[in-house]
Parts: C-alpha cells; structure tokens; sequence
C-alpha cells in the first residue's frame, strides 16, 4: 500500500562573516559537518539529533553545468516516557515506562541555489527548524575543529622554518568567522493568498530582509534597492514596519508587499492583526510554506533525493518555486567538486 509523504522546502543560506558562503568552505566546514554520526546534537532530557547515510551525489551530469547534492537523513533519536495508562477496570493507573524511538527524515541539499528538501520518513520525525538547529550545531563543530586543524599546520611549519610566521587563533577567525545559518521556508503563493485572506484588519506587517548567499537576487525594484543598501551598510539584515492600528492596513498592499519580498527565500515576515470574529491572529512564514505531498518516495536515500529533485524542478518550471540567478563563482565551484567525483 502506498503512503503519501510530505515534502518540505527551504532557502539554506549559510554565512562565514560577509565574504565567505557555502561553496567558499565546502571541503574544509561544510561537507564534514555532514559526515554520518560525527557530530551529535544532545539536548537534555529530549535525546539526540544527527545526520545520517550522508552522500554527495550528482544529480545533473552535464559537464559545462552540471548540478550536484548533498543526500541523507536526519534522525531524533530518543524516548517516549510515559507515566500512567488508562484500563477498563481500573481507570487511570500509575505505570510508568519508556519506549525507544528514532524518527528520521530524508533531506537533499542541492548546492547550486542551496535550497533544502525535506522529507518526515515517520510521525514526530526532524522538521526544518530541526535540521537549522542540528545543521548548525555540526556546521560549528567542525568550524571548531578546522581552526584548530590550521593552528596546528602553522606550529609546525613554524618548527621547520623559524622564519615562518604563523597564524593566531584570532587571526584564523578573523579570515573565516565562526558560520551563520538560517534556513527560511519557500512560500506558497495560495497559502498566503488564504492566509492574508483570514485577516479582517492588519495591524502589522514586519518584513526582514536576510543575507544571501551571494547569489543574485531579482526582486522587484523596491526590495532590490532596498537590499542593495542593506549590503552598503554592511548589515546583516534590513527591516520594515508597516503599523496602521486605526484602519488597517491594505490588505491588496500586504499582499503584494509580502509576496515580493519572499519569492526568493531570503526574507523573514511577520503579521499581526484580528478576523471577522475579532480574534488576534499572528502569523510568519511558517504559516503559508511551500509544502508537496508525494507517494511511494523509495526509503534508499540516493533513489529518494532523485524524486525529490525531479519534483523541485518540476515545481520550477511551473513556477511555483522561483531560483536566483547563478554566478558564476558559485556554479565554477560546483563544476570543480563534479570533476573532483
């Protein structure tokens, strides 16, 4: 019997300070930070969370531009605890007791346009906000370790050569800071539309503007310059604040206004407001993400990113997902880790 899965998506954009990105650090932070079961994220009482049947694969092969991904699972290992059960005779009784579990989720990283696709394999399986959190917990262990890695390389250069001059832990840094993650949810256009639809008086509309991974962006005129100042002043985001607590504000406006500025993935939003009822109603991207259901994705990992991938870019073409425009910094650099497979 086939099962119908939910697939996820999300712009992963990851930072080392203002110069460096993703494909910047690929080999030396952010393939390792993948690597299975290298680095664990425990949390207190809750478990654990980490990556596994990690790969890289190709999922283009066209030489003059071909497209590759990272592929695996993230897995909650943990426990459900339970402290009484309910029986016919005796009602509610005292029995506690523990029960292992460990849902998973399959995820493709494409590494072009560094867009996520998420998969829940089971019930209570890793979500995006998960797979932020564990991904930048790995991310910044192996940064731990890399800088460490070019500490030791300089002291023994330096034993060889008392003219070397070796780098501080300091200056290490200061080349290549400490990596940055965010990963925002694509929209779905309906959903908003539904979403925004709900409102009968908007408050309050907030809209971030969020670092990219230096693609480029084409949004339309407004929050491109808007974003081109965000970048003059070196700032690591840009917001506005839309408040008309009398009237309200235009509905049609917030509408525009917020799919605009998060066709791309790169922008955080907030709405504050009450329905026909008078019922405060608070919402962000979460509320109207881009979300596909799909049946009989394989459990094999690598035969999974594929369906995922043909589905991404069927989703493309129709123009429900809408990509940057690839430098060519970024799409040299995946061509040099495709000759390197």
């Amino acid at each position: 019997m086939s099962t119908v899965k939910r697939i996820e998506f999300g712009n992963y954009t990851l930072k080392f300070g203002e110069d460096k990105v993703l494909l910047d650090m690929f080999d030396d932070v952010v393939m390792p930070s993948f690597h299975e079961m290298r680095y664990i994220r425990k949390l207190k009482d809750k478990g654990e969370y980490f990556f596994l049947d990690t790969k890289i694969i190709v999922l283009n092969d066209d030489k003059s531009n071909p497209e590759l991904g990272i592929t695996g699972r993230i897995v909650k290992n943990t426990k459900l605890k339970r402290e009484q059960i309910f029986s016919k005779e005796g009602g509610l009784v005292e029995k506690a007791g523990e029960l292992e579990t460990a849902p998973s989720s399959t995820f493709l990283l494409v590494l072009s346009n560094h867009r996520l696709i998420l998969c829940q394999e089971t019930t209570g399986a890793p979500n995006i906000q998960n797979f932020q959190s564990t991904s930048q917990y790995c991310l910044s262990a192996r940064y731990n370790e890399f800088i460490q890695e070019e500490y030791d390389k300089d002291k023994k250069e330096k034993e060889k050569n008392d003219e070397y001059s070796p780098r501080t832990k300091k200056s290490l840094k200061e080349h290549t800071p400490r990596p940055f993650l965010r990963i925002t949810p694509l929209p779905d256009k309906q959903d908003l539309n539904s979403f925004v639809g709900r409102f009968k008086h908007i408050d309050e509309l907030t809209i971030k503007l969020l670092p990219t991974n230096n693609e480029e962006i084409d949004n339309d005129d407004f929050w491109a310059s808007l974003d081109n100042v965000r970048n003059e002043m070196n700032s690591r985001r840009t917001s506005l604040k839309f408040t008309n607590t009398k009237e309200g504000l235009n509905p049609e406006q917030a509408l525009e206004q917020t799919s605009s500025a998060t066709d791309l993935g790169n922008s955080e939003v907030k709405f504050k407001g009450y329905d026909e009822q008078g019922d405060t109603i608070k919402g962000s991207n979460d509320d109207f993400s881009l979300t596909v259901e799909l049946e009989d994705i394989p459990k094999d990992v690598e035969s999974a990113a594929h369906v995922k991938y043909d589905q991404f870019m069927h989703l493309v073409q129709s123009q429900v997902i809408k990509l940057p425009q690839l430098v060519d910094h970024a799409a040299e650099k995946v061509k040099s880790i495709f000759e390197r497979l």
